[in-house]
């Protein structure tokens, strides 16, 4: 009797354990989020939103009834992430690809003269199933050119040129090469506030 009731403790263990392991794992992806998003004809819409960055896709939900927008269609989006616990602002801008400009959907991390853009890219882990995120940082100039930040502080420097003694102070000031991932968008939103 003992056994079989250590055996029943085991089991309900094993399945609060592993439903409690699946919920942290969920896809995040599929998180709906409420939103709005502004069309390309200026109209907005007010509704459930779930933006798939591997795909670049956004997925629209109003009274149950699912739209499907693409970057041709959208000006802007935005919601707030309650796994990032923040508001996240996306906006439609042409992105050189294959020399042409193709609309494409960037994360606005910083906005300013100098536009700071992110966007997800989705890592496959070797022999798993995992999927890993990855922020890729672009920078929008006063000319609407978007170049692909590639981690180096010399291309910052170019990028900010007319604020190089401010971009120089605050590297120093958090001792910049002492971190993995680079503090890109404080270094954005110090150097446009100024």
């Amino acid at each position: 009797m003992k056994t079989f009731t250590s055996l029943k403790f085991a089991l309900v263990c094993f399945i609060l354990l592993f439903s409690s392991v699946s919920f942290a794992y969920t896809d995040p992806e599929s998180n709906w989020n409420s939103g709005k998003v502004e069309l390309q004809n200026g109209e907005w819409l007010s509704g459930e939103l779930n933006f798939n960055a591997e795909l670049g896709l956004l997925e629209f939900n109003l009274d149950g009834v699912t739209t499907v927008l693409s970057a041709q269609k959208v000006a802007s989006f935005y919601f707030f992430d309650y796994q990032a616990n923040r508001m996240r602002n996306f906006v439609v801008e042409s992105f050189k690809y294959n020399d042409s400009l193709v609309p494409t959907f960037f994360e606005l991390l910083v906005d300013g003269r100098i536009r700071l853009l992110g966007r997800e890219q989705i890592i496959r882990v070797p022999f798993q199933e995992e999927k890993q995120k990855r922020n890729v940082y672009y920078f929008q100039q006063p000319t609407g050119e978007i170049v692909k930040y590639k981690g180096r502080l010399k291309q910052i420097y170019k990028t900010l040129n007319d604020r190089h003694e401010d971009v120089a102070f605050f590297v120093n000031r958090v001792k910049w090469y002492n971190f993995d991932e680079k503090p890109v968008v404080e270094l954005f939103r110090y150097c446009n506030s100024l």
